[in-house]
């Protein structure tokens, strides 16, 4: 069992990544947005075929109804502390592009990192199209994720049910856009705004 004061390279990789691919709007970064991204990451990559027990490190509910990694949280402080990002009041972190471009040249000349990439910078880049407000409210109702918040339950994400639920709303957008589309930011806001969407038509008993 690995040490959550440990660093997992996946967790540290994606520590590095968001901060250092994510479209300058998006900065500065809360650190609840920061594991929301990387929480996206894995449901993007899951849908690239991506196992979600090859992702390196779990995530789980907390108590306000996000979600959460301890290990990425523990890779976090480390980029903080290695000067690559400057983490200000509020749990505010801002981007050192120079060293973060420095960092991530650096994993990816040694490590199967670059698919990885992608999916965090999709995961980021929705927050192109939709308020990071509305992408935090759609993973808010996500499998997993909505029935915990609703029972108040602490749980870890993305348990088998879970995973077979999000494979279903998945085929579900990847139907509706067709074979054609290479690309991962389109379904990726279809699926989110879906999740926003449902809600909003569900009847209020």
């Amino acid at each position: 069992m690995t040490s959550t004061t440990e660093i997992v390279p996946e967790a540290y990789f994606d520590a590095v990544a968001i901060m250092a691919t994510a479209p300058p709007s998006v900065m500065p970064m809360t650190v609840i947005e920061a594991h929301l991204y990387a929480y996206l990451g894995c449901i993007l990559g899951l849908f690239r075929g991506q196992a979600v027990g090859d992702w390196g490190y779990q995530f789980a509910v907390t108590s306000e109804g996000f979600p959460f990694s301890v290990h990425f949280e523990t890779a976090r402080l480390i980029v903080v502390a290695r000067g690559l990002v400057d983490e200000q009041g509020a749990g505010m972190m801002v981007a050192r592009p120079d060293e973060l471009q420095v960092e991530i040249d650096n994993l990816l000349s040694f490590g199967p990192w670059s698919d990885r990439r992608l999916w965090l910078r999709a995961a980021t880049e929705c927050a192109l199209a939709l308020p990071v407000g509305s992408i935090r409210y759609a993973i808010g109702q996500t499998p997993g994720l909505a029935i915990s918040v609703r029972l108040g339950q602490r749980r870890h994400l993305l348990q088998t049910d879970d995973i077979d639920l999000l494979y279903d709303e998945y085929r579900i957008v990847s139907s509706v856009l067709g074979n054609d589309v290479k690309d991962l930011l389109s379904p990726a806001v279809i699926w989110l705004s879906a999740q926003i969407l449902r809600t909003e038509d569900t009847p209020v008993d």
